[in-house]
């Protein structure tokens, strides 16, 4: 993202990095390691790489527009501009980042919601509403210092969930209950089908461990 960034940017890379830090998938991943000594950092990384992506669809910044208004111009300006990304092409960049920074691939479908939440929030932004921003920070906070639980299993499987369980999203938005995001299944590259043992936990594998 670029350090002029503009409000509508700054307003959306905020909502994302909330996003990015509910979902569970990515904390494990981070919290375990997986993308070795700088996953922290590639989280933040990927916040970046999709903000920019989303930037790229902006007009440049005139200093006698507003954001707002820069953005309002935007159909006078189409050679200036390249299309938003979509639901599909975030979620595609989603599960790659994931299988090649964190040796993860992902078929539970949680890339899918994060990547309609990140367009939402990219919309919200330029209309400059902050609603959807404040409650995923409020569970974001929430989330601070809660470890996910998990069970190492033979063969480098677990089982896992978040250490509050129970949480649910409490803000009235029409988001997905993240509470229900709970154990996405973490498969290898030969797409093998998940254990269920006989609490309901679902095993999740990762490709070769660093």
């Amino acid at each position: 993202m670029a350090s002029d960034a503009s409000p509508v940017s700054v307003l959306f890379a905020r909502g994302l990095l909330a996003r990015l830090a509910l979902w569970p998938a990515l904390r494990v991943a981070v919290h375990q390691n997986w993308g070795g000594p700088q996953s922290a950092q590639k989280q933040r990384w990927l916040a970046g790489v999709i903000t920019d992506e989303f930037e790229a669809s902006l007009p440049p910044a005139s200093a006698s527009l507003t954001a707002f208004d820069s953005y309002q111009s935007a159909s006078m300006h189409p050679s200036h501009t390249l299309p938003e990304p979509d639901t599909e092409y975030i979620e595609a960049m989603l599960l790659q980042i994931m299988d090649d920074e964190f040796e993860v691939a992902l078929e539970d479908g949680s890339a899918f919601d994060v990547a309609r939440d990140v367009v939402r929030l990219w919309n919200d932004a330029k209309e400059g509403k902050d609603g959807y921003v404040k409650d995923l920070e409020m569970q974001a906070d929430r989330m601070k210092g809660q470890m996910p639980q998990y069970e190492v299993d033979a063969g480098s499987a677990s089982d896992w969930e978040d250490s509050d369980g129970d949480n649910e999203d409490e803000s009235g938005s029409d988001s997905e209950d993240f509470g229900k995001e709970v154990a996405p299944q973490l498969l290898d590259r030969a797409k093998e089908v998940p254990d269920i043992d006989e609490d309901g936990f679902t095993t999740v594998k990762r490709r070769g461990g660093r």
